[in-house]
């Protein structure tokens, strides 16, 4: 069978593939607003989300429902979608990028590297602030990241464990900006490392979808340069791709959506490596299907992720970064167990 009927034969399984992560994102975020440490019946979410939009005539929910919904639980499903789907985006896109599917931009140290400039924005700005300060400093990050590939060529584990190193460094610097800072207007170092979306509100959720959505639409535009990229450097300049043009815009993309959602919410790991690798062999490695099955992904994962936290031991709350961590550290040990490196 030729490369082109294999595509189509394939086609209706990934479709499939992308209905079904779509199906569940719904679901997820139906779930998220009824349950928690105070449970409300469905009929009562559908009423309070349908009077929000003028249907006056819907089921009235319950004395304070519409208040726990609309303002504590919708901003906070949003924003796990938000984060969850940039973060597999970024991800998908630096595996392809690097050819190395054990790229993700927290273990590489954007991660970190962000939350240095989104406490810092929180000390001068507050949240809305820290995020925009975030998405900055997760570019110039990046940008460093790019200087630090080019100096590995051909060594995917160097520049795995170049990219912890700075992130560990980066890490004890925020320590110290945290723990130096006004406690009043910055969040704890927890936040920062563990990751929690306790914090959101609407004008946090708007800001970080603006500049996320800004992020994956140039990833996902840039989605058959990636795939070039995959073919190596060389054959990729041969086919007529400007490599380095293409690799920084890819990173100053990973940055933003990376920088963006650690001023949402901290630094939330492995949800970028976790979820391409796992939607890779049943979407395909094309980035025009990975990244946007992969965003679908993220959202789902981060959404399960922080309904655990909220009802596992409500009506104490996990932070949402110890359960991606609980499922990306083993999945790291796998990866690397199979790795074959140069």
């Amino acid at each position: 069978m030729t490369d082109d009927g294999r595509h189509r034969a394939q086609y209706p399984r990934r479709m499939a593939a992308v209905v079904a992560l779509a199906g569940s994102v719904v679901l997820l975020v139906a779930l998220n607003l009824g349950m928690g440490a105070f449970a409300v019946p469905a009929g009562e979410v559908a009423g309070a989300v349908a009077r929000r939009f003028g249907f006056e005539w819907f089921s009235t929910p319950g004395p304070g429902v519409e208040s726990v919904v609309w303002t504590l639980r919708v901003p906070r499903a949003l924003l796990a979608v938000t984060v969850g789907g940039g973060l597999a985006a970024a991800g998908a896109a630096l595996q392809g990028t690097f050819r190395n599917p054990l790229a993700d931009p927290h273990l590489l140290g954007i991660g970190p590297g962000a939350a240095i400039g989104a406490s810092i924005g929180a000390v001068t700005g507050g949240q809305v602030a820290a995020v925009v300060a975030g998405a900055a400093a997760g570019v110039l990050v990046a940008l460093l990241l790019r200087y630090l590939a080019s100096r590995v060529v051909g060594e995917p584990t160097r520049f795995i464990l170049m990219g912890v190193a700075v992130g560990a460094s980066l890490t004890a610097w925020l320590g110290f900006i945290v723990f130096a800072a006004d406690r009043s207007t910055v969040p704890p170092v927890e936040f920062w490392i563990l990751g929690s979306l306790s914090a959101a509100t609407w004008r946090v959720l708007w800001i970080t979808l603006a500049l996320v959505a800004v992020g994956v639409a140039a990833i996902t535009a840039l989605g058959r340069a990636v795939d070039l990229l995959a073919l190596g450097d060389s054959q990729a300049t041969h086919l007529g791709l400007n490599v380095r043009r293409t690799v920084l815009l890819l990173l100053c993309a990973v940055g933003l959506v990376t920088g963006a959602t650690v001023g949402a919410v901290g630094v939330v790991g492995f949800v970028g490596l976790v979820v391409p690798n796992a939607l890779r062999n049943l979407v395909g490695p094309s980035s025009r299907v990975l990244v946007p099955a992969s965003a679908l992904g993220g959202a789902a994962m981060l959404l399960l992720a922080d309904l655990v936290a909220r009802t596992a031991l409500a009506p104490t709350e996990i932070a949402v970064g110890l359960l991606t961590a609980l499922v990306g550290g083993p999945f790291l040990m796998y990866q690397l167990s199979r790795a074959r490196f140069a």
